[in-house]
């Protein structure tokens, strides 16, 4: 059972879900749409990792074998409303077989891409080194147990 507070934010983070249900899966430790199935039978939904700065949001699909990434995009939250910030997709001939591992590391290539950005923007210089381990952090944070 979802905490009800829990429930609201990710409710007002994601304008695009309303109306969906959303669950929480503590054994993978993610939200959860409820999703559709599509004419050829594969389930399609959206898993979402969140912490009070950043939200991982994979899109999936269910195959008959795999489950697949089909996307990866992250939001900065800024405590009242969520802001896209990184996207990047994947499918047709390109499709990947989702691995916790690979979508972790590449979100936290898109979250670094992101902060160089905005580093550049701002004529502002941080070493390499300490980027990737801030962009990591802020990944892992997001993994992190939510509810107990």
């Amino acid at each position: 059972m979802m905490n009800t507070a829990l429930q609201a934010i990710t409710n007002n983070m994601f304008p695009c879900m309303s109306g969906e249900q959303v669950t929480y899966n503590a054994a993978r430790n993610v939200f959860l749409s409820q999703g559709y199935t599509s004419a050829a039978g594969n389930m399609y939904y959206k898993a979402i990792r969140l912490s009070n700065r950043l939200v991982v949001y994979y899109d999936l699909g269910q195959g008959y074998i795999h489950t697949f990434l089909n996307g990866i995009k992250l939001f900065a939250w800024d405590g009242q409303k969520a802001q896209l910030v990184a996207q990047k997709y994947w499918g047709g001939d390109n499709w990947r077989k989702f691995d916790e591992y690979f979508a972790k590391e590449q979100s936290i290539l898109m979250l670094k891409g992101f902060l160089e950005g905005q580093l550049k923007l701002q004529g502002a210089h941080v070493s390499n080194q300490e980027l990737a381990c801030f962009a990591r952090s802020m990944v892992e944070e997001t993994q992190r147990k939510q509810l107990a």
